[in-house]
């Protein structure tokens, strides 16, 4: 094995030396403590569906464990690209939201890049030269992903008063995964704060006071369970359904400034499972893909089956749109070796919370593109 030219990264053999390959959407190495990510060069500069959740939470202000969202954070779904500057590989949100439809070299789709930037997410530095056959490079999953990129210690600061912020050297992957179609990152993130305020006598009423969380052993320290999944993007784009203002759909709003002389460039869709009868000529067909539910195995054993009857109820609904057995309903089990939350997933999970903001919750996760639900995380 030759050794790299100085100021080069190392060869890609010695960095994965005695390390595990993890398969899936990208092939992960981990060795102890240390992952790394092996990109292809079409894995640059594609997009990708970002999918971070909260897994574990604190109980209380809404930092709930298995949501899609922390108040005031940025758990939420994106598209995201791998892009290589020189030795540096950055994970760019892409902005989504305004767009030129058609052409991507268009002189509209140009004039929508110069003026909408998209957000630096992260950014290492490549840790390997280029595999010899394959032609792929290793990152550092670590430097990339162990950092507080979606703003959960901003959170906690307005929610408590508190000085809370990530704390590197205690956050850590307690798993990582492969799929097809994805690859799964199980973070151990350690938010501190290293001393706690306490009301001021005096104050006037209405000012904001320091507050702690009530349900932590040590306030200054809580390990909050972070999930982040990366994952492939439909092949086919879903065709769009325009939202009806006067129907209450959850919709996804995108600008399309393809057409200049369109009245208003805001476009707003509806938020839908992609349903595909298997017979298109049939009046009652079932799906291609039925709407399956996972019912975690947080459920309690007594109320799964009303749960699943419930869930069941709507294929009645989605008869009238000539889909039979539309919804579907499984247990993960208990030794499952995936999680609920995982970015294909649409699932039903048990909440156990101090201070309980809601009889139940339904979020989803969409193609921002189109407004086609990929993973939902029912609460209840």
């Amino acid at each position: 094995m030759s050794s790299p030219a100085p100021g080069q990264p190392p060869a890609f053999a010695s960095v994965i030396k005695d390390a595990k390959e993890i398969k899936g959407l990208f092939s992960l190495w981990q060795k102890d403590e240390k992952v790394w990510i092996e990109l292809k060069p079409e894995d640059f500069n594609k997009p990708f569906f970002f999918a971070p959740k909260l897994a574990r939470g604190i109980g209380e202000a809404g930092i709930f464990g298995g949501s899609m969202f922390v108040p005031g954070a940025r758990v939420d779904d994106r598209i995201v690209e791998f892009r290589r500057v020189h030795n540096t590989v950055q994970l760019v949100a892409v902005n989504s939201e305004f767009i030129a439809r058609g052409d991507a070299k268009s002189p509209e789709a140009r004039a929508v890049a110069a003026s909408f930037a998209p957000s630096l997410l992260s950014s290492t530095a490549v840790a390997s030269s280029p595999h010899p056959e394959r032609k792929t490079v290793l990152i550092d999953a670590g430097s990339l992903l162990l950092n507080d990129m979606l703003a959960i210690g901003a959170a906690l600061q307005r929610t408590y008063r508190q000085g809370y912020s990530l704390e590197g050297r205690n956050t850590q992957f307690t798993q990582v995964r492969g799929k097809p179609d994805q690859v799964v990152f199980n973070i151990d993130a350690h938010f501190v704060a290293g001393s706690i305020a306490v009301p001021q006598p005096g104050t006037p009423p209405g000012v904001p006071q320091p507050t702690v969380p009530r349900t932590l052993p040590d306030p200054r320290s809580m390990l909050l369970g972070v999930h982040i999944a990366i994952g492939k993007l439909p092949d086919a784009m879903m065709t769009p359904r325009l939202a009806d203002a006067r129907i209450g759909h959850f919709s996804t709003t995108v600008q399309d400034f393809g057409d200049d002389l369109a009245r208003t460039p805001r476009q707003r869709y509806v938020n839908r499972w992609r349903l595909e009868k298997k017979d298109p000529t049939a009046a009652l067909s079932e799906p291609v893909k039925p709407i399956t539910f996972w019912l975690d195995r947080t459920i309690p054993l007594k109320y799964r089956d009303a749960i699943s009857k419930g869930v069941l109820a709507w294929n009645v609904a989605f008869e009238k749109a000539g889909f039979k057995n539309a919804v579907a309903v499984k247990v993960q089990p208990d030794d499952a070796d995936f999680d609920t939350l995982d970015a294909d997933t649409a699932s039903i999970r048990w909440m156990t919370n101090a201070q309980p903001l809601f009889g139940a919750m339904g979020p989803s996760q969409v193609d921002p593109r189109t407004g086609e639900i990929l993973a939902a995380a029912m609460g209840i």
